[in-house]
C-alpha cells in the first residue's frame, strides 16, 4: 500500500511540474518519509524587480540556429533627441547559470542593481543586460564572442537605438565581471566601440587559481566551460593576461570574505593594471562574501555607499552632463 502511494505521489509530482508557469522555479528534491524519488515543491515566482526605471525593450542581436540571443535595453522615459550614454550590464552565473533579468529577490547584489540602474536612467544614461551562451552546451569563450556581438550591435545599430557607442561603459558581477574586465581588456581602442570604463564586481581574473583546484579535485576530468586545462589555456583565459597601458580605467569591488573569487584575484588585476600606469580603484567590502552576502557580521561600507561609487565612477568616465552640472553646483554651495 506504501508503495503504491509513494508511486502516485511521484507521478502527481511530475504531473505538476509540467504545467508550472514560465519564471517559476522548482526546488531541488527533497527526499524522506519514506519516499522514494523527487517532491518538488514551488518556490516564488522570480520577475523583473518593480523599482527598475525606464523603458525595457527586448533586442534580438545574433540567432545561432533556433537560439536567439537578447539584450535588453532600459531607456529613460524622456528622451532627448541626442545620443545617450550607455552602461552595459553583464550577468554572473559561472558562466553556466543565469540570464539578464535582475529579478524581485531582495539580495544584496539586487539591492545594488537595482539602485545603479535607477541613478543612471534619472541621470539620462541607457542600461543595457545581455544573455549570452552558458555552459555545459556551449564552451569558452562562446560567451565572450556573444558579449562582443553585443556590443558591436549596439555600435551598428546605435542610431536607432539612440545610444552613444564613443560613451560606454560595462560592468558585471562574478563571471559578468570576468567578462568586463576581457572586453575593457581586449577590444581594439583604435575602433568603436570606445569602452571608457570598467566596473569589475568580484569577477575572477587569474584562470591558474581555478585549474589548479580543478586538477586537484578531478585530474584530466575535462571542465564544463573550458575543457582540459592545459596552462597554455590558462593563461589564454586569464584577464590579467591582457592587461596593458591602453586598459580604460577601472572600478573594482570586492569582498574581504568571498570564498569563491578570493580578494587575491582582484588584488592581481589592481596590481597589474597600476603596473601598468592604468587608472584603477578598489573598495575592499568588509564582512561580506561572494554577491556581498555578509559574513560574520554586516558588510562596511555597506551597498548605499557602493552604489555611489560605482555611479560617481560611471559619471565621471562617460562625462554625463547632467552630472557634471550637479557636481559643478555642489563645489560652488559648498
Amino acid at each position: 500500500m506504501l508503495k503504491r502511494l509513494a508511486i502516485l505521489i511521484t507521478v502527481l509530482a511530475a504531473s505538476l511540474s509540467l504545467w508550472v508557469p514560465a519564471g517559476w522555479a522548482a526546488s531541488k528534491p527533497m527526499h524522506g518519509m519514506g519516499i522514494r524519488g523527487p517532491v518538488w515543491r514551488i518556490r516564488k515566482p522570480v520577475f523583473w524587480n518593480k523599482r527598475l526605471l525606464g523603458t525595457r525593450t527586448r533586442v534580438v542581436y545574433a540567432k545561432i540556429g533556433h537560439l536567439h540571443l537578447t539584450f535588453f535595453i532600459f531607456r529613460p522615459r524622456a528622451q532627448s533627441a541626442a545620443l545617450r550614454p550607455v552602461v552595459v550590464y553583464i550577468h554572473g552565473g559561472a558562466l553556466k547559470f543565469g540570464n539578464a533579468m535582475i529579478n524581485n529577490l531582495k539580495t544584496p547584489h539586487n539591492q545594488l542593481m537595482v539602485s545603479v540602474e535607477r541613478s543612471l536612467i534619472q541621470h539620462g544614461v541607457d542600461f543595457v543586460t545581455v544573455n549570452y551562451r552558458l555552459a555545459p552546451v556551449y564552451r569558452w569563450p562562446d560567451a565572450l564572442i556573444d558579449v562582443k556581438h553585443a556590443i558591436k550591435y549596439m555600435d551598428t545599430h546605435s542610431v536607432r537605438l539612440g545610444i552613444n557607442p564613443d560613451q560606454m561603459a560595462v560592468m558585471g558581477d562574478s563571471a559578468g565581471g570576468e567578462l568586463s574586465s576581457f572586453v575593457g581588456l581586449t577590444m581594439d581602442p583604435r575602433h568603436r566601440p570606445v569602452v571608457r570604463a570598467v566596473v569589475d564586481l568580484f569577477g575572477p581574473t587569474n584562470r591558474r587559481t581555478f585549474a589548479v583546484a580543478w586538477r586537484r579535485r578531478h585530474g584530466l576530468k575535462p571542465n564544463p566551460v573550458y575543457g582540459v586545462y592545459t596552462w597554455k589555456r590558462v593563461r589564454r583565459e586569464s584577464a590579467v593576461s591582457y592587461v596593458t597601458p591602453n586598459a580604460p580605467p577601472f572600478l573594482i569591488v570586492q569582498g574581504t570574505r568571498d570564498h569563491v573569487v578570493p580578494p587575491s584575484q582582484s588584488k592581481l588585476l589592481k596590481d597589474r593594471l597600476n603596473a601598468a600606469g592604468v587608472p584603477v580603484r578598489e573598495i575592499l567590502v568588509h564582512h561580506a562574501g561572494h554577491e556581498l552576502v555578509a559574513k560574520a557580521g554586516p558588510i562596511h561600507p555597506g551597498i548605499p555607499y557602493i552604489a555611489r561609487q560605482i555611479e560617481h565612477f560611471l559619471y565621471q568616465q562617460l562625462d554625463v552632463p547632467s552630472f557634471r552640472n550637479v557636481e559643478q553646483e555642489r563645489r560652488v554651495g559648498g
